[in-house]
């Protein structure tokens, strides 16, 4: 099955440039339109064998839940769909989803029958939310997982090396001359907190360092509040970190927060470093030196992934996990360590 992105390599243009020939042609350049309309002839594209299964009662668009759609993680996730799914012309029904709830199961069931969903896309910490994977393989329905703890063999999944990210953060601090630097975990049941921390560990080790002590790790769980209370922590330490590590940009804004009530200077007093580079990262002062996670890369791979499922299905090896890149954007919040 030839699809969307196909054709954008063949005619050497954006999948979102197919998608303007195929839905608002008058907005694309004669000659542009031109070589999309032959790249689409040379590959035998049909795009209308999709209209024509919506009018039988096909499937009309890729689903996603989301548990805290404030979340800058997960917000930034959401946006970066919504684009890779406009370039390839598809659509996304967006459900609130709380486990908690005792008619989950019920709500999940009317979710894919009503909006006529059957690829979903699993953020975490969904993706390794095991009763959920199982009724949607008892509905017949598909997902890609987005950075799972572990290989799921039923779904493919797209992650990013959290690990490596991580550990190129502290080797970044050391280069800077920190040695004694806090670190901010998220929630004890997340993957992507386990492999932080790894990382970190593995900075130290690689450097021929001690460890760093238990007192320099404090739990943040994601969330600005717990940042608060973990900064907190950390800078009424006997002797405190010259630069803080947090597990995601809001905790690290909220080390920021904590640092300016007590009249520390940013970088010059402390260095903060974030990780997601999500909306919060670039809003507060100083700007947070962070990991940026490639949304939209990871966006259009899911997307693809879709999009292909029915040819590549049948084929060994579909079920797979994708690796993308990261990317460290170093902004003023990061410095090197006091002299005083």
């Amino acid at each position: 099955m030839t699809t969307i992105y196909d054709v954008s390599k063949l005619a050497g243009v954006s999948a979102k440039t197919v998608s303007r020939v195929l839905n608002e042609p008058d907005r694309v350049k004669a000659a542009t339109r031109e070589q999309v309309q032959a790249a689409m002839k040379a590959l035998d594209y049909s795009p209308n064998a999709s209209a024509r299964q919506l009018r039988l009662g096909g499937f009309s668009s890729i689903g996603l839940l989301l548990e805290d759609p404030a979340s800058g993680y997960q917000s930034r996730f959401h946006q970066a769909l919504l684009t890779a799914c406009m370039e390839a012309g598809k659509y996304m029904t967006v459900e609130l989803f709380e486990g908690v709830m005792p008619d989950w199961k019920a709500r999940v069931d009317r979710f894919l029958t009503e909006g006529r969903v059957r690829d979903l896309i699993l953020l975490p910490t969904l993706c390794d939310f095991a009763p959920l994977k199982e009724l949607l393989r008892e509905r017949g329905a598909r997902a890609v997982l987005i950075a799972p703890s572990v290989h799921d063999p039923h779904f493919p999944s797209v992650v990013m090396d959290d690990r490596a990210a991580a550990r190129q953060i502290i080797e970044y601090l050391f280069s800077l001359g920190h040695t004694r630097i806090g670190h901010i975990t998220g929630h004890p049941d997340h993957s992507a907190s386990i492999l932080r921390r790894s990382g970190v560990i593995e900075a130290y080790d690689a450097r021929g360092l001690p460890r760093p002590k238990s007192e320099l790790f404090a739990s943040g769980d994601f969330m600005f509040k717990k940042g608060i209370e973990a900064a907190e922590t950390l800078l009424s330490l006997p002797e405190p970190p010259t630069a803080i590590f947090a597990a995601n940009d809001e905790t690290a804004a909220a080390v920021a927060m904590v640092a300016h009530r007590r009249g520390l200077s940013i970088p010059g007093d402390l260095s903060v470093v974030g990780f997601d580079d999500a909306p919060i990262a670039s809003a507060v002062w100083p700007q947070l030196t962070t990991i940026a996670q490639p949304y939209l890369e990871m966006a259009r791979k899911v997307v693809h992934l879709v999009d292909a499922w029915d040819q590549q299905s049948t084929q060994s090896g579909f079920v797979s996990t994708y690796l993308t890149p990261h990317e460290l954007v170093i902004r003023e919040s990061s410095g090197p360590v006091s002299k005083a």
